[in-house]
């Protein structure tokens, strides 16, 4: 399925099967990292201290703002932008995101690239937890994390989680983090064993391989555009 030019009922389908409540993963999916300076108090634990406290924090804004978003579901994609979007390792992920052609990619590409996957991100995952939300409502304990077994001096760890939904079977979720000068942040999610990065990527690769990074560009500047004319949890 091309992700970019996928309809609402197909981007739901492309969402239900990485996994099946991806949707409801937004909640924890790039998630909000407060600003922090980094000492010797970083520990690997840190970064799932730092997840466990911002997921909770998440859901009580979510449901406490549950009759707002069902009447204006922009308010969604406000929560998306103000709370979790300024906190993804965005040079990382789009690094890893156009892989080799990232090396010879011009700086204007680059940055034209990230700004509209950025946009692409936020229209489009705003859109699937505003659909989550207009029929559910989460519960706390709707992600558990497990303590991180790293070296004391690790800068890179992977926190473990799972996602326990309502009415189905829990699902692991592990979340890529890094220690960056700013704290620890997210870089990549895999999704029972599927990585979201990786999924980018290759849909990514077969564009630019057929029409070249500009295209690839140009379609994902198109396609945010269409996003923001079409109000997160529209059915159409």
């Amino acid at each position: 399925m091309n992700i970019l030019t996928a309809s609402p009922n197909h981007r739901r389908t492309f969402l239900l099967r990485l996994p099946r409540l991806f949707s409801a993963l937004l909640l924890a999916l790039f998630l909000s990292l407060p600003a922090q300076s980094v000492t010797a108090a970083d520990e690997p634990d840190k970064a799932r201290q730092i997840l466990e406290e911002v997921a909770r924090e998440m859901v009580q804004a979510t449901n406490a703002r549950r009759d707002e978003i069902k009447a204006d579901p922009k308010v969604v994609e406000e929560l998306v932008e103000e709370l979790l979007l300024p906190h993804i390792d965005l040079l990382t992920a789009s690094r890893w995101v156009l892989g080799k052609h990232w090396r010879t990619a011009s700086k204007e590409q680059k940055l034209n690239f990230m700004r509209h996957f950025r946009g692409m991100l936020l229209r489009f995952y705003s859109t699937a937890l505003a659909d989550y939300l207009s029929e559910n409502t989460v519960d706390e304990d709707l992600i558990r994390f497990q303590p991180v077994r790293a070296e004391a001096d690790s800068d890179d760890v992977t926190v473990r989680s799972r996602v326990h939904p309502p009415g189905g079977d829990s699902i692991p979720v592990n979340y890529h983090m890094h220690l960056t000068d700013k704290g620890w942040k997210v870089y990549d999610v895999s999704v029972e064993g599927v990585s979201v990065i990786t999924t980018y990527r290759n849909s990514f690769n077969d564009e630019i391989r057929r029409d070249g990074l500009d295209k690839l560009i140009a379609r994902l500047a198109d396609r945010d555009s269409d996003l923001i004319k079409e109000p997160p949890g529209a059915n159409g």
